[in-house]
């Protein structure tokens, strides 16, 4: 008798309708705060990832912010770039955390985070 294991969708950014998608052209135009590199630089670490990232704005609040969420079989996770704050927030359904100005480099800081602690 085989045995069957399913993963259960998470579904990283809730509520689902305050999000729409947008192309990462849409997203170059109209994102030009804090952060705005480290998708560039996860294309050139990560080209995988970035192949795959799905990219959203919010509708309701915090409509200047950035979103892009990475699924796969075994692993999701949500980049939120926050030009007001000058964050850059990673997180899946167990860790998270913000990296800012504050970093010697923060997109290094970012590109490290997702490969020791998001990627397993």
């Amino acid at each position: 008798m085989e045995k069957f294991t399913r993963r259960m969708e998470i579904n990283l950014l809730q509520p689902r309708e305050d999000f729409v998608v947008e192309t990462f052209d849409e997203f170059e135009k109209r994102f030009l705060g804090f952060g705005r590199e480290i998708y560039l630089n996860i294309k050139k670490s990560l080209p995988n990832i970035f192949n795959n990232l799905v990219f959203y704005r919010r509708i309701n609040f915090q409509k200047e912010d950035s979103y892009a969420e990475y699924k796969n079989d075994k692993f999701s996770f949500c980049i939120q770039l926050d030009p007001l704050c000058e964050v850059i927030v990673l997180w899946n359904d167990t860790k998270q955390i913000e990296i800012g100005c504050w970093a010697k480099n923060e997109y290094e800081d970012a590109i490290d985070y997702i490969k020791s602690e998001l990627l397993k």
